[in-house]
């Protein structure tokens, strides 16, 4: 079990830490000097069952006492009797609370400077100060460091407390959260915070979180003990390679994965009730996220201003990027008034966004995000039919199998790292069809529907949506123009004038090239072109080739003559060109075109049939 003391500067946590474990947690010479915490301090009992880390009191150091808090943790609130309940109290009470810590006791320290009757006025103190936050029914425990029954009456409470203390479970891959980092001598960098997810087992591979790059552990001690493996929950102590002590800094992680950089934070975000004003929007607020923190403003999705006291869903918009996951409890503070603002819990988090901030759209999908968990937020998002699927894994913090778990329980189309329910993929299909009708029928001379202006497919499916349409028939697909089958696009006059002379001169199994064509008509070779390639739009003729079009019947046939051949062996191009009788360059633009279709495939030098038709 790890203890967290806090409470007001000078109320004496460091000499209750050293009353209890023997050890002095001012481990710097200016603390010593000071006679104040500045930086965490950390000491162990009964071979590491009980671990305690001493967080400064005084409010300039705010930043790492916040560092020094996990969720799993069980808090010690330190108030000493003269002073009572006093600011920084209240403040870290919050931030306990805030951080995700739901249990704890409370030490009324130097009781021995004063009388019964100011012990009993600050037993009602601390009663107001606590009521309704998760401490309102945690003993109060009067202690002094002149009398040892008292420690012992403490240390007692907390040994029971930790025979009884839930470990942590966690299936999630492994995250340490770094708060301090140094080198020992024959053994190189050891890295030191606590294990928010997951296990960690010597030898093991992990990553380095800003840089990406892989490291591996060599040693263990978790808990101040030698251990082979450590789990969530516990303070670990990191021996590892691949990375240089300059490379590393408190605020940075060790995670199994590689893990995004997440600048827009999208988090529920709830305000003290005792916040002195109202929250604006783009509100400068200091973002603590375990060890790491960040400057960043409050972004409202809505008009209204967040009262004290009210949650809202925002985004928090980082000046440096976070290392985040779906759950993460995230404390804010004012940048201005410099005191604690509220907390926020984390629901999405984006690289980039794909709607606008405060669109319909993207507050649907933050709703989704919502859920209590991966498999109920899946569920959600399919009503909407579409999930970017690494993203979904990374925020929900999932393995690869556990993702693949889920979509198991589920029937979709996958689209390189999109998944599409399989019924909403089939509306969106009708939805195509629907649209391409539509314009054909109010433009009956249009040669068909460019991909970007079937605007109601989204644009991230669009085009494996169309080329599925394409390969089951459904549609035409003609120089970059979509149309239905049937479809038969009206030709201007001169057009019909120019297909009525180009349709019988196509029709043969080798077919005339433009330049041919004009010469024999003595008319511009481009200007031809350019008619064929309007044809070939309305799906009256097929481009094979450079100057090379074919009446697509003709390919049909050419294409029947291939499979019939080939049924009992691959050939060659010399055994198609005598069967066809076409020329032998011809007959490459054809098999080539062949090719490209998939229809057939070249294996050295002969090719063989892939499908049933072209």
């Amino acid at each position: 079990m790890i203890v967290t003391l806090a409470g007001h500067v000078d109320h004496g946590k460091t000499s209750l830490v050293r009353a209890l474990t023997g050890v002095d947690t001012d481990r710097l010479e200016q603390e010593k000097q000071r006679g104040l915490t500045i930086d965490l301090g950390f000491a162990y009992i009964d071979e590491g069952k009980i671990g305690f880390v001493d967080v400064p009191g005084h409010h300039k150091f705010i930043h790492n006492m916040v560092a020094g808090v996990a969720s799993h943790q069980h808090a010690l609130l330190v108030i000493a009797a003269d002073d009572g309940p006093m600011p920084q109290s209240k403040e870290h009470l919050d931030i306990l609370r805030l951080a995700g810590v739901d249990s704890g006791v409370i030490a009324l320290t130097k009781r021995d400077r004063v009388d019964a009757a100011r012990l009993a006025r600050c037993h009602q103190e601390i009663e107001q100060l606590v009521g309704g936050s998760f401490l309102e029914h945690a003993p109060v425990l009067a202690t002094s460091i002149e009398d040892a029954n008292s420690i012992e009456q403490l240390l007692a409470h907390l040994r029971s407390t930790a025979a009884a203390f839930a470990e942590a479970d966690s299936d999630e891959p492994f995250r340490l959260a770094i708060d301090r980092t140094f080198l020992v001598r024959g053994a190189g960098l050891v890295v030191t915070g606590t294990a928010h997810t997951g296990t960690v087992k010597v030898d093991d591979v992990l990553r380095h979180y800003p840089t990406d790059k892989a490291v591996r552990v060599r040693s263990i001690r978790a808990q101040d003990q030698d251990v082979v493996n450590a789990g969530t929950g516990e303070r670990c102590a990191l021996n590892i390679t691949g990375l240089e002590l300059d490379e590393v800094r408190r605020g940075d992680w060790i995670n199994a994965e590689s893990t995004p950089h997440y600048r827009e934070i999208s988090v529920v975000t709830s305000v003290l009730t005792d916040f002195p004003r109202p929250v604006r929007h783009w509100t400068p607020v200091h973002i603590y996220h375990a060890t790491s923190h960040s400057t960043g403003r409050i972004a409202i999705l809505d008009d209204a201003l967040i009262a004290p006291g009210d949650s809202a869903l925002v985004d928090l918009i980082c000046d440096e990027p976070l290392a985040v996951r779906h759950g993460d409890q995230l404390v804010l503070r004012d940048q201005s008034l410099d005191v604690t603002l509220g907390g926020a819990k984390v629901v999405h988090a984006q690289t980039e966004r794909s709607h606008r901030r405060r669109s319909a759209e993207r507050r649907r999908e933050l709703g989704h995000y919502g859920a209590n968990s991966s498999s109920e937020c899946l569920a959600l998002l399919f009503t909407d039919g579409i999930v970017a699927l690494e993203a979904f894994r990374q925020i929900w913090h999932l393995t690869a199998d556990q993702l693949a778990r889920l979509l198991d329980e589920y029937r979709v189309v996958k689209i390189g790292d999109i998944a599409v329910d399989e019924a909403f993929w089939g509306k969106l299909q009708a939805t195509a069809l629907e649209q391409i009708n539509q314009h054909q029928e109010a433009n009956p001379s249009s040669a068909g529907v460019k991909e970007n202006e079937i605007l109601d497919v989204p644009v991230a499916v669009r085009q494996a949506l169309l080329n599925q349409l394409v390969q089951t028939s459904k549609l035409n697909n003609e120089a970059g123009l979509y149309r239905l089958p049937d479809h038969q696009a009206q030709l201007t006059p001169a057009l019909q004038e120019a297909w009525q002379r180009l349709e019988p001169a196509l029709d043969q199994k080798q077919a005339p090239s433009t330049g041919d064509l004009a010469k024999q008509w003595r008319v511009p070779q481009q200007k031809l072109e350019s008619e064929l390639k309007e044809l070939t739009k309305r799906g009256l003729v097929t481009h094979v080739a450079n100057h090379r079009f074919y009446l697509p019947r003709q390919l049909t046939d050419i294409a029947g003559d291939v499979k019939s051949m080939a049924a009992s062996k691959p050939f060659s191009v010399r055994e198609f060109r005598d069967l066809t009788g076409i020329g032998r360059n011809v007959a490459i633009e054809v098999l080539e075109y062949f090719d490209r279709r998939g229809f057939t495939k070249r294996r050295d030098n002969e090719r063989i049939v892939l499908k049933d038709s072209l």
